[in-house]
């Protein structure tokens, strides 16, 4: 049974809020381990590192919504239905 646009369109938000909030639990996670006392310079810089690089996914997968907007929005998947 085909789902509506609208039911399409919240799964794949819904998708995306989820990767975010995994996402934000790893970079809290890497930025309480930067506060820890007597921790070494490197080893904050790593972990702050890892933090960034925890975010740059986030922006990828909002370029990846939008680009699945397109997708749903143009019937893509009503038409490869058809084969």
């Amino acid at each position: 049974m085909p789902r509506s646009i609208k039911e399409r369109k919240r799964d794949a938000v819904r998708g995306v809020v989820l990767f975010g909030a995994i996402q934000l639990v790893c970079v809290l996670c890497f930025v309480s381990l930067c506060f820890i006392p007597e921790l070494p310079g490197w080893a904050v810089a790593l972990f702050g590192a890892l933090a960034i690089a925890c975010v740059i996914p986030c922006i990828l997968a909002l370029v990846a919504l939008k680009q699945r907007f397109q997708e749903i929005e143009g019937g893509e998947l009503d038409a490869a239905a058809q084969y």
